[in-house]
């Protein structure tokens, strides 16, 4: 049995499923409002009860980490104990994904969150290029950092946010130019903050890696204001013109020790040729990120490739 953890609403989720049942692959799906109850546990197996069916972790033979997670004391709320709960379901619900993550995998708990500061530390490591940056909440560290790279940027450091407004709007946090009235508008201390310095791109490229093989597509993004600094702020009227692509194989191997040392055999992540002088800028990196708009512009049928791997 297929084990998948997900969230509601989620299509590329139900893509997948839709081919584990054509393969008679069976499965279950546990979303994040999922009552999942856990029967017992003890060093050599675990009972858990899934929308009443009864699952031993025995019967688990590959597992999918899409999205969500569990809670295992739905059914026990006590304003009383409280925050004794809360360590209790935090020491079990831990230890319950290291025992889940031992399961052979499409990702995993452990790794479903990626920080950008050890990421940047892993390309220097293995010699895939990223671009030069800086975390600082000082201004004139700021106004330094422009000084010296003529274009930078700003990005969070973990997932970009989102947020629903009262009128059903959605807000996300995009990849933003700065500015020198930008640098001077600022307060000289604020937040801890990543800037990095700004490529020039000949073209960018998504890519979704699973188990060694890499599914790339080139996005031709730079001729549109709204796409130029980050292609996720989408020109609907105006759509980026995107095809295959195939990095070289050289850069796919350096690629490939860097996700085996972060532990993933699936990703999605961005990268930015250059114009300016023709080389790879490794940009961001998502354990859980979309697949959906790589596999079908391209034909790769990703969801077919998932439900095949597991």
């Amino acid at each position: 049995m297929i084990l998948i953890f997900s969230i509601n609403n989620d299509y590329s989720t139900s893509a997948v499923i839709s081919w584990l049942i054509k393969l008679n692959k069976p499965f279950i799906r546990i979303n994040e409002d999922t009552l999942v109850e856990l029967l017992w546990l003890n060093a050599v197996d675990f009972a858990i009860v899934v929308n009443g069916i009864t699952v031993l972790g025995s019967q688990i033979t590959k597992m999918w980490y899409r999205r969500g997670g569990l809670d295992l004391f739905a059914k026990f709320k006590n304003d009383l104990i409280k925050d004794y709960l809360r360590t209790e379901h935090t020491a079990l619900v831990t230890y319950f994904y290291h025992r889940l993550d031992k399961i052979p995998s499409v990702n995993k708990f452990k790794n479903s969150d990626i920080n950008k500061l050890y990421l940047m530390d892993l390309c220097q490591q293995y010699d895939v290029l990223a671009p030069k940056y800086l975390v600082t909440g000082c201004k004139s560290e700021v106004a330094n950092f422009f000084k010296q790279e003529t274009h930078i940027i700003s990005k969070p450091i973990s997932t970009p946010f989102s947020l629903q407004d009262e009128e059903d709007f959605s807000h996300m946090a995009y990849t933003s130019m700065v500015t020198p009235a930008d640098i001077d508008a600022l307060p000289e201390q604020f937040v801890p903050t990543f800037f990095q310095r700004a490529i020039t791109k000949a073209y960018e490229i998504r890519a979704f890696y699973l188990n060694g093989k890499f599914y790339a597509m080139a996005i031709f993004s730079q001729n549109n204001s709204n796409t130029t600094i980050d292609f996720r702020n989408y020109d609907r009227d105006k759509p980026n013109r995107v095809t295959p692509y195939s990095f070289e194989k050289t850069y796919e191997q350096k690629l490939k020790k860097m996700l085996d040392a972060y532990g993933l055999n699936c990703a999605s992540f961005d990268v930015i040729y250059a114009s300016e002088d023709a080389k790879y800028y490794f940009l961001d990196l998502n354990p859980v990120g979309q697949f959906g708009m790589v596999s079908s512009p391209c034909n790769y049928n990703l969801e077919k490739e998932i439900a095949l791997a597991l």
